[in-house]
């Protein structure tokens, strides 16, 4: 017995946020959130949708950092992935990790659904929540496959244009999986989107309406709001310069200076010195990412990656998971009246959990790729 089983079981129910009764979206004689209650029962079952964090890592700060320790422990969950480079209209490329591998152009897996994750900020498909959600997929729905889309500049494919990412660019996603619709076009798809992945994705679905080609599709950790998000990681804290913040704004550096010979050859106007010196992300936003998409500030950049006003378009079911004590996504950015006002919309939001982390018991087991799993599942049934 820990100390948690002392506290209040209300304390780790899982909030459900959805449209009212009689506006709910329905098939058949069931609605989405009857269809949820039934098939995924731990996350939206009021009786069983309970998130008890492990009493090891209580607290959004503490889960965080040990999911960043688990990136390099891929032991622990081990993925056996075959790489495609993706060439994009533009010249541009991406690396997109197969597991397992993808099917022959005939028989009974070409069938088979088919997941697009698109990783956090310069993540991977090495990362452990991609890890683990793979792993879960694997044992709970045999035969379903994954493709995680990275992007461009990351696990080892290098730029071949100054372009990289940000939360409003959507293009690279849609171009992909417009390529897997013409490739397999009687292949279910669903989409998983972590982190800066989640706003990507939450735009691209809003962006395509009712011709979404996802069946569903599911966000963790999403920012929701990117101007206010960097703006409070740019908050001079001990938070800030030593944790989060600082981690990022080093991956971003990275990724400049291995590509640094090709970006400035493409882009000569850039101030080297300026990005160099960049502090936070704010900073390297405006000095490199928000020149080369063509925005005047980081500001701007920033308000093109909001994908709070692109709520109201989404036609397909979505499910989003977010934590009230992640340290990255703060809770007041996550809007919950539009999502409400659109039926097909629903949001699990937890009391813990930190960013993408969900560890629970004493082994450190995580919470979320199950919950993931069961909703994907209920969606390619229902």
């Amino acid at each position: 017995m820990s100390y948690l089983s002392l506290l209040p079981k209300s304390l780790f129910s899982v909030r459900l946020v959805h449209a009212p009764p009689d506006k709910q979206l329905q098939r058949g004689d069931r609605t989405l959130i009857e269809q949820l209650k039934e098939k995924c029962p731990t996350l939206a079952d009021p009786a069983k949708a309970f998130y008890v964090p492990s009493w090891v890592l209580p607290q959004g700060d503490i889960q965080t950092i040990y999911l960043y320790t688990q990136h390099y422990k891929p032991a622990g969950c081990p993925i056996v992935y075959e790489r495609q480079v993706f060439e994009f209209s533009d010249g541009g490329r991406a690396a997109v990790d197969w597991s397992p591998p993808p099917p022959p152009h005939s028989g009974k897996a070409a069938g088979a659904p088919l997941v697009v994750l698109v990783p956090g900020i310069g993540g991977t498909s090495h990362d452990y929540y991609a890890r683990s959600f793979i792993c879960c997929l694997a044992k709970s729905l045999p035969g379903c496959r994954v493709a995680v889309l990275q992007s461009r500049g990351c696990n080892g494919v290098s730029l071949v244009t100054p372009k990289a990412f940000h939360g409003g660019h959507t293009d690279d996603l849609r171009e992909f999986v417009a390529h897997l619709r013409k490739q397999m076009p009687d292949v279910p798809l669903v989409g998983v989107g972590f982190s800066l992945g989640a706003t990507i994705l939450t735009k691209y679905v809003g962006e395509e309406g009712a011709m979404c080609p996802f069946v569903a599709a599911a966000s963790v950790g999403n920012p929701f709001d990117i101007d206010v998000t960097v703006s409070n990681m740019c908050v001079p804290s001990l938070r800030n310069r030593y944790l989060y913040a600082a981690a990022l704004n080093r991956s971003l550096l990275s990724l400049f200076a291995i590509n640094e010979k090709v970006i400035m050859a493409c882009r000569p106007d850039l101030d080297v010195d300026a990005i160099r010196a960049s502090r936070n992300i704010g900073e390297f936003n405006e000095a490199f990412t928000a020149k080369v998409f063509g925005f005047a500030t980081a500001r701007e950049l920033h308000q093109n990656g909001n994908c709070a006003s692109d709520l109201q378009n989404v036609q397909i079911p979505m499910l989003f998971v977010n934590a009230a004590d992640d340290p990255m996504c703060c809770k007041q950015t996550v809007p919950f009246s539009e999502i409400e006002a659109n039926p097909h919309l629903v949001l699990a939001l937890t009391r813990f959990g930190g960013h993408l982390a969900y560890f629970e018991g004493s082994r450190l087991t995580p919470w979320l790729p199950r919950q993931l799993v069961q909703f994907i599942a209920a969606m390619l049934e229902w």
